[in-house]
């Protein structure tokens, strides 16, 4: 699909909204912000990939950059191409925008986003890639006319919520992911870790029409969990990259385990399922098993959201070993 192929299938679906001039201009541009956050996906080399892999990324990225084409031909995005596709679009609907750069201490690019200039001068924080899993998860929007280090306006949570409500993102309030994740809260209260972490990754709530790419899913987990066991989250949980090497390019994937300070030495792990978009219980002896078919996990052996589990594999090996059972 071409640019111009994109922009034809958006106007044609486009509802016609209502209200001022700056109220339509933003609907127009909230519409599309959301239409793109459903087609795109972030670009797993660069989120899950080794340095190689990052700067390969990165290179096309900013080689695409200036062909809008290219960029709706493909799936996979960076914030950089993500920002100037969203930025050539705006201009064929008659938006102006601005793409701001943030740099790293060592000059390089750390990320970019979008400001959205209204006609009426008034400029609107828009970050379509960080919003992506939000997006495509049904989740309240947390980075569209949201707080920011630049002069940009705030649009309110009330009216947003009644901008996509015009849109057909949400039919109410009611029906944001948000409030769907906030009612498993009160099924975890006073378990533990481990005992949490299952329900939640059991309950309908969390997964149900949650079937996500790679690093969209990655992302969605993190918050979720994170929302609900802010305590324990850092400590006690953590999520890890795993892949598979496929031709050039690995199939990269993650998945995540828990430890429980009540029982010393007791992990639970799991692995994310492309089949079935959700994150499944894979006790060691079959993660190992994988281990040995070629699954690589973390992107070494010594980062910390590898090291507990591989110490954990090492001992089940040894365990194993000693029992008689020479298969691993």
């Amino acid at each position: 699909m071409t640019k111009k192929e994109l922009v034809e299938k958006f106007k044609n679906e486009m509802p016609e909204f209502s209200g001022t001039e700056e109220e339509k201009e933003i609907k127009t541009a909230l519409y599309i912000y959301i239409e793109l956050g459903k087609m795109k996906s972030f670009d797993e080399r660069y989120y899950f990939g080794n340095s190689k892999m990052v700067r390969q990324a990165e290179k096309e990225a900013l080689s695409d950059s200036s062909n809008p084409d290219k960029i709706a031909g493909k799936r996979k995005i960076l914030c950089i191409t993500m920002t100037h596709l969203y930025k050539a679009i705006l201009a064929d609907f008659g938006i102006e925008s601005e793409i701001i750069t943030e740099m790293t201490e060592r000059n390089t690019i750390d990320h970019m986003t979008n400001i959205i200039e209204l006609k009426n001068g008034k400029r609107i924080l828009a970050d379509a890639q960080l919003d992506m899993y939000r997006v495509q998860t049904g989740l309240s929007l947390a980075h569209f006319g949201c707080e920011s280090e630049y002069d940009t306006e705030v649009i309110a949570p009330e009216e947003l919520t009644r901008m996509l409500i015009e849109l057909g993102y949400i039919n109410s309030k009611d029906d944001y992911r948000d409030k769907k994740v906030e009612e498993v809260r009160k099924r975890i209260q006073g378990l533990s870790v481990n005992e949490a972490v299952e329900i939640i990754l059991n309950s309908p709530e969390i997964y149900e029409g949650a079937k996500l790419s790679g690093v969209e899913a990655y992302k969605y987990y993190y918050s979720t969990l994170k929302t609900l066991i802010p305590g324990e989250f850092r400590k006690n949980v953590c999520q890890f990259i795993c892949s598979k090497k496929e031709k050039e390019v690995p199939d990269y994937s993650f998945g995540l385990y828990t430890t429980d300070r009540r029982r010393e030495g007791e992990i639970h792990t799991y692995l994310y399922s492309k089949k079935e978009g959700r994150l499944l219980r894979c006790d060691l002896d079959k993660l190992v098993e994988l281990e040995d078919q070629g699954l690589k996990i973390g992107k070494n052996d010594v980062e910390r959201p590898v090291k507990t589990l591989k110490k954990a594999m090492k001992a089940f090996r040894t365990k194993q070993k000693e029992s008689g059972d020479e298969t691993r």
